[in-house]
């Protein structure tokens, strides 16, 4: 487990799409917006400046651990009494720390949502948690895989595909934890990670702080900056790698 100050991180969250919507917080629910100009959003992965533009801002500290799930084997009947250690899947967290400001991620934890891949109930009490996805036919919308809806986390990550693709996984959001400085530092990427909690600290004295967890079961990436932000991991995630 690592602990970096604000000062000394730079964060940005995008979705895990390359198309063109972004999730943005109107009128205290969570919608999908294909032009988002203006106010808190969380962009598409579609280029550097793209990433740049999911820059979180006031972070006070960011918590990244990283470790792994795995099972113990063993013994068996008439066999030496020797346990074995499985690894069963990677298991990243990342939690960052900000000053509260506005209910952009209030809203994006409980919700309510439109443009949801869900049921009419989870719509009102879920937010967009998982990210995006192109539902199945027959679901709450009935319209297959043609049109981008904000994911209820019903859908395997196997089965969470891009538009058209039949190997990119497009499930939850991708984190990148770059170091300063931004030109030598390294980038650190959290991918198809998934947003497992919000707290609320209040602070009658101080600053009302709030606190962000996201948690992946891909293995993380790392990179080198080319320069000043530039140099992010923008390629789609495969199935291969989940």
């Amino acid at each position: 487990m690592a602990y970096f100050l604000g000062r000394d991180v730079d964060l940005y969250i995008t979705t895990e799409s390359a198309n063109n919507d972004f999730i943005v917080v109107a009128s205290n629910q969570v919608d999908l917006n294909s032009s988002a100009t203006s106010g808190a959003c969380i962009s598409p992965l579609v280029n550097d400046a793209a990433v740049l533009s999911g820059s979180i801002s006031d972070v006070t500290g960011v918590d990244l651990s990283i470790s792994v799930e795995d099972e113990d084997i063993g013994p068996f009947l008439g066999k030496p009494q020797i346990m074995q250690k499985v690894e069963l899947r990677k298991e990243t967290t990342v939690s960052f720390t900000r000053k509260k400001y506005d209910n952009f991620w209030d809203v994006i934890f409980n919700g309510p949502s439109t443009d949801f891949s869900g049921d009419a109930t989870n719509a009102l009490r879920m937010g967009a948690r998982f990210g995006v996805e192109y539902p199945i036919a027959g679901g709450f919308y009935g319209t297959g895989g043609t049109a981008e809806k904000i994911a209820d986390g019903s859908s395997f990550m196997y089965d969470t595909l891009e538009s058209g693709s039949t190997t990119l996984c497009c499930y939850g959001y991708r984190l990148h934890l770059s170091l300063k400085d931004n030109t030598s530092g390294e980038i650190i990427t959290l991918k198809n990670a998934v947003m497992t909690g919000h707290t609320v600290t209040l602070n009658a004295d101080g600053v009302t702080e709030e606190t962000c967890e996201f948690s992946s079961s891909v293995a993380y990436g790392t990179a080198t900056p080319s320069g000043l932000g530039t140099g992010f991991d923008t390629a789609l995630t495969t199935i291969a790698e989940l």
